[in-house]
């Protein structure tokens, strides 16, 4: 490779880094359409199983029962997270005076120069969170850009299948073409599918462990755990900071956080380090190195909803890069050191 074709590479690969960053407004609506349009059409395959005088169902009748089983999901979540933000409201003076009599404790505990309930007395915790919330629902600023995307994504993939055969005009293209897009579906499904089973096991027994404990909205905290558990590596830890928060300033102790955090940090410790790689490692084929640089670099250049996606990110790239001989390399990179090149397979 002459350094004329090099520096050309490097100028094409930082303009791409500059467009995800500076695109990121426009784009993560998009990948978040193409996120809801892959389960749109997943949940099409689940319900075309199902046959009313051995004839499976119109595909508008699988489109309507796939839409409604979103909507009823996401309408579950706000629910959830609107009645238990109504709850800590209600119990919030019993949250605020332990506090209080914690960092006073703290405080003269450890001598400091200013009492840290000084400090908190002047806070006003449910208005911090009421705009806690208010910024989260700025999502909704976006809903209709991405329920556009999805409409027309809906619409293209009717004629998607018509493109491809004019754009590889050759069989044996068009049916390599076809295998690597069944290859990365496959790949995708097998992590998501297993990735919520496992998340679902983390907020089950979490849910357990809170319920157990007496800890305030165990099952609010036990979904957040399976909602974070998407996030590779610190996702799992991120999730028990919310209940050993709560457990603190609801029993105004030492004994029951500690017993939260432990516990919580056990489980997540025996899913995430011993299950999930025996379980995804295999499947996946990727580095845990490459893992944790995809989860820094598309969480840093496209936030929480790049922490979600960079496991199938990666694995998309990986799979794509196998194909072709000038990448593959980057592709064993990619790999956790199994054999990526499918002609060798």
């Amino acid at each position: 490779m002459n350094i004329a074709s090099l520096s050309s590479r490097l100028l094409l690969i930082t303009l791409i880094l500059i467009g995800l960053y500076l695109g990121k407004d426009l784009l993560i609506p998009f990948v978040i359409a193409l996120v809801i349009w892959y389960l749109l059409n997943s949940l099409n395959r689940l319900f075309s199983r199902i046959r009313i005088n051995k004839k499976s169902l119109p595909s508008y009748l699988l489109l309507i029962l796939s839409g409604l089983t979103l909507t009823l999901f996401s309408y579950f979540i706000a629910k959830l997270v609107l009645v238990n933000f109504d709850d800590f409201v209600i119990e919030y003076p019993k949250y605020y005076t332990n506090f209080l009599a914690l960092t006073s404790e703290f405080s003269s505990s450890f001598d400091l120069p200013i009492s840290l309930d000084e400090l908190v007395k002047n806070a006003n915790l449910p208005s911090l969170l009421s705009g806690a919330v208010d910024s989260s629902l700025g999502f909704v600023g976006t809903f209709f850009l991405v329920v556009l995307y999805v409409i027309f994504l809906l619409i293209e993939q009717q004629i998607f299948d018509q493109k491809l055969k004019q754009i590889f005009k050759e069989r044996a293209e068009y049916a390599r073409f076809l295998g690597v897009g069944k290859k990365v579906d496959e790949s995708i499904h097998t992590y998501v599918s297993i990735k919520t089973v496992l998340c679902l096991l983390a907020g089950i027994l979490s849910y357990i462990v809170l319920l157990i404990i007496g800890v305030d909205f165990a099952v609010l905290w036990a979904f957040l755990i399976f909602m974070l558990n998407y996030i590779p590596i610190i996702g799992a830890f991120l999730g028990i900071i919310f209940p050993t928060l709560i457990a603190i300033v609801q029993f105004g102790g030492y004994v029951e956080p500690l017993l939260v955090i432990c516990l919580l940090s056990g489980i997540q410790l025996i899913i995430g380090n011993f299950v999930e790689p025996k379980i995804l490692g295999t499947r996946l084929n990727l580095s845990p190195l490459v893992v944790i640089l995809a989860l820094t670099f598309w969480g840093s250049i496209w936030g929480i909803a790049g922490m979600f996606l960079c496991v199938p990110i990666t694995v998309i790239m990986m799979i794509i890069f196998s194909q072709f001989d000038s990448t593959r390399n980057i592709a064993i990179l990619l790999s956790g050191g199994k054999v990526v090149d499918e002609k060798k397979q």
